[in-house]
């Protein structure tokens, strides 16, 4: 498997930089006239994400890039809404993934499926993209990246939840991966740990 040299690797990481600080002025959440419906049912997600980067075929730890988040998410009879915010703390962050401090949205539309779970379509704020939740509550999400270019090294956000190992706890990995011809190669990924609060029930 491929992988990108450290020149390019940091003129990426200085492209996205300046992607980012463009963007950062727009508007991150869709636009509305009127308030939302009130959800069937809301939660709450949040921890601690560590992040490691894919350096001579093996994961690396990348500190400076941990985060922070806070999730909300709100579920409807046939889709649920998510706002997403990220809080990188860490004093070295370079600012290459962007804004210490983001908001990122995700719309899911969820239709029943054979194994009692649902198949997903997203439209989100990083792109659109297709998934499956399963009965017991894990979900696997692929997002084509919208912002694509030959500097950018990544083109999928590929997102996995795992709900199993306790509960009130929610595990998710979001991999970012280049694809080829028959190939994948991973750039970076963020290891999420926190816990789910109650949903409350209107």
């Amino acid at each position: 498997m491929s992988r990108l040299s450290p020149a390019l690797l940091a003129l990426a990481a200085a492209f996205l930089a300046s992607l980012a600080a463009c963007a950062s002025g727009s508007l991150p959440l869709p636009l509305a006239e009127s308030p939302p419906p009130v959800p069937t049912s809301s939660s709450v997600f949040a921890g601690h994400a560590r992040a490691f980067r894919f350096v001579n075929e093996a994961w690396v730890a990348a500190p400076e890039d941990d985060y922070d988040f806070l999730v909300l998410e709100e579920r409807y009879s046939e889709h649920r809404e998510v706002i997403k915010e990220i809080y990188r703390r860490h004093p070295k962050y370079g600012g290459r993934s962007g804004p210490r401090v983001q908001t990122l949205w995700f719309s899911i539309r969820m239709s029943p499926a054979a194994d009692g779970g649902f198949d997903l379509v997203a439209t989100t704020s990083e792109g659109n993209g297709m998934g499956h939740e399963t009965a017991g509550g894990g979900l696997s999400l692929e997002v084509a990246y919208a912002r694509k270019n030959w500097f950018v090294p990544f083109d999928t956000i590929r997102i996995r939840q795992d709900q199993s190992a306790s509960p009130g706890r929610l595990m998710e990995t979001v991999t970012l991966i280049k694809k080829g011809k028959g190939t994948e190669t991973p750039f970076m990924k963020m290891e999420e740990d926190g816990l789910v609060y109650k949903p409350v029930r209107p």
